[in-house]
């Protein structure tokens, strides 16, 4: 018996075994060239898929690690002062109202135009943050800020990989199968030939 003999493949090792017959480095003569190399591009989509998980998890690790001295530092900066509204708030748009407030802080007087809840009003106290040079800023970070960056660029480097090897997949596929088409249609018409030019 032949050691390319054709076998019918059944059962829960079908793909299994598909995928073995399959391998780029069989050397059966009844695989094409192109069988070959549509299998090296599905084992590099796949070494590709399983590198990207430890390269996404290092690279989540770096961005949260970053992004987290990075609020540290900002946060550190930040004091909160109780402010006084001065004037009746302005709309600015839908859902934003800002107006002028003062403050103390050791002493010293301040002054900005700062946003301000929707139902304040005249007298109101609101929660003004002050950077390092007295200056409104935005308030600290919250809980989980640093963390979620992490996660943010995690997930796009597996989605970004994973989504690149799922169309070199189906993208060489769809070529190459275009490719056996056009040969098998230039082969049958020259196997059409002969048979035309014996039956005259």
């Amino acid at each position: 018996m032949s050691e390319y003999s054709a076998f019918p493949i059944r059962g829960a090792w079908s793909p299994v075994a598909r995928l073995w017959w399959m391998r780029p480095w069989n050397p059966n003569p009844l695989l094409r060239p192109s069988d070959r190399l549509e299998a090296v591009l599905r084992i590099i989509a796949t070494l590709a898929v399983l590198v990207a998980i430890p390269v996404a998890g290092a690279l989540a690790t770096t961005a949260y690690t970053s992004d987290a001295a990075r609020i540290r530092t900002e946060d550190a900066a930040k004091t909160a002062v109780s402010a006084t509204i001065t004037a009746e708030p302005g709309q600015l748009k839908a859902h934003l109202f800002e107006a002028p407030v003062q403050w103390t802080r050791d002493g010293r007087p301040g002054t900005a135009m700062v946003r301000v809840p929707s139902k304040a009003s005249l007298g109101d106290q609101v929660v003004v943050w002050l950077d390092s040079d007295v200056l409104p800023t935005t308030p600290p970070h919250p809980p989980g800020a640093a963390a979620m960056t992490g996660i943010g660029v995690g997930v796009v480097v597996l989605v970004a990989t994973w989504f690149a090897a799922w169309s070199l997949v189906k993208g060489s596929g769809w070529l190459l199968e275009r490719h056996h088409d056009a040969q098998c249609a230039r082969q049958w018409r020259q196997l059409n030939r002969p048979i035309r030019e014996d039956t005259q």
